[in-house]
């Protein structure tokens, strides 16, 4: 298996536990599934980010970070919702420097837009090689 295999594969899989975890705080309200949905969050970022500096590279782009990721997938028409990328990254920060409860709350109510775009990003990348 490529690397590149590997890590769609990692992608698939987080998001998916991502989309488990966001299920059960929807159920029992309570914060550690919250925190649960928000770590599946940051973990999914972080493999997204990274599957797509890969792949824009074999499209001959450069990408030092997780902007510059977006903003080349954005370019080649694998996202389309600037604003939303624009937020994960943002909500990204905040779940991974700073944690505060008022914060987290605001957080995991922006979840569950946020995972429909990562399985969005997910149908729309290209198929590897």
């Amino acid at each position: 298996m490529t690397l590149s295999q590997q890590q769609r594969n990692d992608l698939e899989a987080i998001v998916g536990r991502w989309r488990e975890a966001l299920a059960a705080w929807q159920l029992t309200g309570s914060d550690r599934d919250r925190d649960s949905a928000i770590l599946r969050f940051a973990l999914a970022f972080e493999v997204a980010w990274k599957h797509l500096q890969w792949l824009v590279r074999e499209q001959g782009l450069e990408s030092n970070g997780p902007r510059q990721a977006f903003e080349n997938a954005f370019r080649l028409g694998w996202i389309d919702d600037e604003v939303l990328w624009n937020d994960a990254i943002k909500a990204r920060n905040l779940a991974i420097h700073v944690y505060r409860d008022i914060l987290a709350l605001e957080l995991a109510a922006e979840l569950p837009r946020l995972h429909a775009g990562f399985e969005l990003l997910i149908q729309r990348l290209p198929p590897l090689k």
